[in-house]
């Protein structure tokens, strides 16, 4: 028997040619789960109680705004309100504005608001509440903002999973972070189905 080592060489080029296409094309990386977020019993800008499980089975996006802010507010209200209209055709996901200053943002203030972005308040809540228990929300679920000063707040979005963990932060003000925040959305409807 004469060796051959085209044979071989054949051999080795075909198996590497099947582990280059047998590989699947993009590899989704997991995202971390930061926290638990804990259940909350708040109002909504109808005026019904809004509470952790308004959101279960769903897949939301939640951030921190006050209706007097001339700073980010307006900002990452528009960027949210992109995010909204860009994935309308996504049935499990919710969106969720938390008011940091409840005393003045009461629930017919937040509809107001609601609407001066074109918010669609089907899937796009807005949400007031005793003061202490959205700062405990803020600072203990959310692991973010001034525990001493929620109005000083941040202008993350923070992506939360259908069994309610924390599962990113995406700045809110800048375009930037638009395009992960979309497909880490995605990736976590998928874990739904």
């Amino acid at each position: 028997m004469t060796f051959k080592p085209w044979v071989y060489l054949s051999a080795l080029l075909i198996i590497i040619l099947l582990i280059i296409f047998l590989q699947p094309d993009e590899v989704e990386e997991k995202l971390p789960i930061i926290a638990q977020i804990p259940a909350f019993d708040l109002i909504d800008q109808d005026g019904k109680q809004f509470t952790l499980n308004n959101l279960k089975g769903n897949v939301w996006l939640a951030d921190f705004i006050f209706t007097t802010c001339a700073g980010p507010c307006p900002i990452m209200t528009e960027r949210m309100s992109t995010v909204q209209h860009d994935l309308l055709d996504i049935n499990k996901l919710k969106f969720v504005s938390f008011t940091v200053n409840p005393d003045y943002d009461t629930p017919d203030v937040l509809k107001k608001y609601a609407k001066r972005y074109n918010a669609d308040i089907s899937t796009w809540s807005f949400v007031t509440g005793k003061y202490e228990k959205i700062q405990e929300l803020i600072a203990n679920g959310f692991k973010m903002g001034d525990e001493e000063e929620i109005v000083f707040h941040s202008t993350r979005f923070a992506l939360v999973d259908h069994k309610g963990n924390l599962r990113g932060y995406y700045s809110g003000t800048e375009p930037k972070d638009h395009e992960v925040l979309t497909r880490d959305i995605h990736s976590l409807i998928k874990e739904i189905q």
